[in-house]
């Protein structure tokens, strides 16, 4: 596969003198850097795509900036950060943490990272950089500086810079930049253990599924003068072994009069999908996701947590239920799944439970899984 190279210089905005130390990250990859003392940086091997890039370093704004990336591309892009004053009473560093502080981190952690395996293994290295609030009945927290994670289960060390994070009863958002640097592994076994780890980290989440519906797309549909043409085929798929939901182990239901995702889940509602289009033509490589009322997604090929059948008192199952709604009316991501518009898919179930310990970067390498 081709690949491009990035280079550049980062400087101080005010006094132009070079920055060294600053983090330069593609958002959820685990392509990254950091300047040298003259503040120069290069990304190399970087395969062509979409991205988001980001620089940051303590005591600067941090900045932001999309860029599509090319087979064979040369860029240099250079940036002048701006310095941004730090707030002693916006670092909490204490010797001696209080009960509520204490209280409030458990609230964050779980509902953060998640409490699966994956999730509970998860430690935060800088936990002293969170503060929290309440607005109501709303649970708030921010993050002073960039979390950083280290992910045992999955071989993970993970920088998060949290933009948002709330929680509302059982409801939780957060939005956040992203960055993956794979831990060495000190042999062939723990490297197996991690990539195993990995594969059933992206079983039957989102990604996985949206991968699916894109293979799916592409099997069903042939575009011809840019318009969708089914092809004559299909019908001698649908829902048999050939089809990818059913090659994946996905199951689809729908409720078409349920909108907002907040009645009471009744199963006799949901009725069987037939032939309808889920996906449609969008920009090139990024197909559309559109679809009226609350979809019920289940992965047939692997059981809940334990875990989660405790937390939520469900019955036993050898399946993961998860409803799916959308909050605008079509939704762009990627033939290899990956979608990064912040909560215009809203999760429900079991993929709302899983949380950044479950996580994998957008480079992971799905067609070895």
């Amino acid at each position: 596969m081709s690949q491009s190279r990035i280079d550049g210089r980062i400087v101080d905005k005010t006094t132009s003198e070079p920055l060294a130390g600053v983090n330069i990250f593609f958002s959820k990859t685990t392509l990254g850097t950091t300047s040298d003392e003259n503040g120069f940086f290069a990304l190399t091997q970087v395969p062509a795509g979409q991205y988001e890039l980001i620089i940051s370093m303590i005591g600067y704004e941090i900045e932001r900036e999309g860029m599509i990336i090319v087979p064979d591309e040369a860029l240099t892009v250079n940036f002048r950060l701006a310095p941004q004053a730090i707030l002693m009473n916006e670092i909490n560093v204490t010797a001696k943490k209080d009960r509520e502080w204490d209280k409030n981190y458990g609230i964050f952690k779980r509902s953060f990272l998640g409490t699966g395996k994956n999730g509970e293994a998860c430690k935060i290295l800088n936990e002293f950089v969170l503060s929290f609030s309440r607005r109501g009945t709303t649970f708030i927290a921010k993050a002073s500086q960039p979390l950083i994670i280290n992910n045992p289960e999955l071989g993970y060390k993970i920088t998060y810079i949290l933009y948002d994070f709330t929680k509302q009863l059982d409801e939780v958002q957060y939005s956040g930049d992203i960055f993956f640097e794979e831990i060495a592994s000190n042999s062939k076994k723990q490297s197996k253990l991690w990539n195993k780890n990995r594969q059933r980290a992206y079983k039957g989440s989102l990604r996985h599924f949206l991968h699916t519906m894109a293979s799916r797309f592409e099997l069903r549909f042939e575009i011809i003068d840019g318009e969708m043409h089914e092809k004559s085929n299909w019908l001698s798929i649908l829902n048999r072994r050939k089809d990818p939901l059913v090659k994946e182990g996905f199951s689809l239901l729908i409720n078409k009069k349920d909108l907002f995702g907040t009645s009471i889940i009744i199963p006799e509602q949901y009725k069987a999908l037939k032939n309808d289009t889920l996906v449609f033509k969008g920009k090139p490589d990024e197909p559309l996701l559109s679809f009226e009322g609350r979809m019920m997604v289940t992965y047939v090929k692997e059981s809940p947590e334990f875990t989660y059948l405790l937390e939520y008192d469900s019955p036993s199952s050898s399946q993961q239920t998860s409803y799916l709604l959308l909050r605008a009316d079509s939704v762009y991501f990627d033939r290899y799944g990956r979608y990064s518009e912040p909560y215009m898919i809203e999760r429900q179930g079991y993929l709302s439970w899983e949380g950044v310990g479950d996580q994998l970067p957008f480079d992971y390498n799905i067609e070895k899984k």
